[in-house]
């Protein structure tokens, strides 16, 4: 028999994003009307937020074993508060995994790339653009788990567009400031990945939804990783009452 997931949600990387996995996991649970003795029933769920001044310091510095050791140091928390099931709010957060597979094999892990690849394969699509963090669109944690299921992500080619969307997400969108002219610019380099053979663009980041909805580039699939990852946690937590 399988066991109920307990919940835990490593966040404040960025905060904003946390407290949209915080609302869209309640509403979703709540929303399915799963009833209570005098209220709908909301789950319980536990949070560790992290220093994302910390965390980002320690990604461009290319600490890589620092940042799995700060991470997990956050993991530590919600294991010891009795969490079986992990899900981390934030894609550059899952640079952590193979650390938190070693530490605990048996910890559940609600992994964001194959909750998206699941999504972008159900739409049939299999070259994706990737916007992300510079580590996300650079590193092979999230593109390497996105091939296992087949899909091939496409991030932009100049080091310049990496820098600059890494710094809309750490300099704007981490603090929920949204502009005009960052979601110009966004839209033209997914536009520009589509003409390199993208069909689809995956928002690798959980703050870049924010900024881009699919009705500012109706033309080309969108997949909002934080909420195809909100989603599939509401939908572990409901059971085999969810929808499939």
């Amino acid at each position: 028999m399988a066991r109920r997931p307990s919940l835990g949600i490593l966040t404040g990387i960025s905060y904003v994003s946390g407290v949209d996995y915080f609302v869209g996991i309640n509403t979703a649970f709540i929303d399915a009307g799963k009833n209570g003795r005098l209220m709908k029933a909301n789950p319980e769920l536990t949070m560790v937020s992290l220093d994302c001044d910390q965390y980002v310091y320690l990604l461009t510095s290319g600490s890589f074993q620092e940042v799995d050791d700060y991470l997990l140091a956050g993991v530590d928390k919600l294991v010891a508060a009795g969490c079986n099931t992990l899900v981390i709010a934030s894609n550059t957060g899952h640079i952590c995994i193979p650390a938190v597979r070693k530490a605990y094999p048996e910890l559940d892990v609600l992994h964001i790339a194959d909750c998206c690849a699941h999504r972008i394969l159900d739409h049939g699509c299999r070259n994706v653009a990737l916007l992300g963090t510079k580590p996300t669109m650079e590193e092979d944690y999230l593109t390497g788990r996105l091939a296992k299921h087949g899909i091939d992500a496409i991030i932009p080619a100049r080091k310049e567009d990496r820098e600059r969307i890494y710094e809309i997400i750490c300099q704007e969108l981490s603090y929920d400031i949204q502009r005009e002219e960052s979601r110009d610019y966004l839209v033209q380099i997914i536009r520009d990945l589509v003409v390199d053979g993208a069909d689809a663009c995956l928002l690798g980041c959980t703050e870049l939804e924010l900024l881009i909805q699919q009705s500012h580039i109706p033309d080309v699939p969108l997949f909002p990783s934080a909420k195809i990852h909100i989603a599939a946690a509401a939908d572990l937590l409901l059971g085999p009452t969810a929808n499939p």
